[in-house]
């Protein structure tokens, strides 16, 4: 339940700057640079999907450090690879994987998949593991959302002439 309330915390919060240290355990974080636009797109949906499982279905439910490496993932996917807006993030990922907990049967299909999401994410570099200074992790986040914020900025796809 808590999980669920950071969630929602994290995406709002998202429009008005980084979320406050307090609480937050900052962990590695995979290399998904090398992702594509489609793989992305299915990476993603399977990070958010597996977040709001854990978050939500107790017998799924992951470590402080495990829902961080989802959670700062899916940011990094949604912001950094996908460039999409706050609003498009939400209703296109969040929206659809908190609508599968209205069937009945979503722990249980859905739940399986949470430990092999996260063991992908730590095969392209994550760790279950607390990064050993929380403040440099906290100031790495601050740096990759104003990164993103600038991104958001820029036209996706447009190319200035020279004048």
């Amino acid at each position: 339940m808590i999980r669920t309330l950071l969630v929602a915390g994290v995406l709002s919060s998202m429009s008005i700057g980084p979320a406050l240290a307090d609480g937050k355990i900052y962990v590695q974080l995979p290399d998904l640079s090398g992702v594509s636009a489609a793989e992305a797109e299915t990476l993603l949906h399977e990070v958010v999907l597996a977040n709001v499982v854990s978050s939500n279905c107790s017998a799924f439910s992951v470590t402080d450090e495990e829902w961080s490496l989802l959670v700062d993932s899916a940011d990094i996917l949604a912001r950094e690879q996908l460039r999409l807006s706050i609003e498009n993030y939400d209703r296109q990922f969040y929206g659809p994987a908190f609508a599968a907990l209205d069937k009945p049967e979503t722990c249980e299909t859905a739940g399986p998949q949470v430990q092999p999401t996260l063991d992908r994410l730590v095969e392209l570099g994550g760790s279950r593991e607390a990064l050993p200074d929380q403040d440099a992790a906290y100031r790495a986040m601050q740096e990759r959302q104003a990164r993103w914020d600038a991104l958001a900025e820029e036209p996706v796809g447009k190319k200035t002439k020279n004048k």
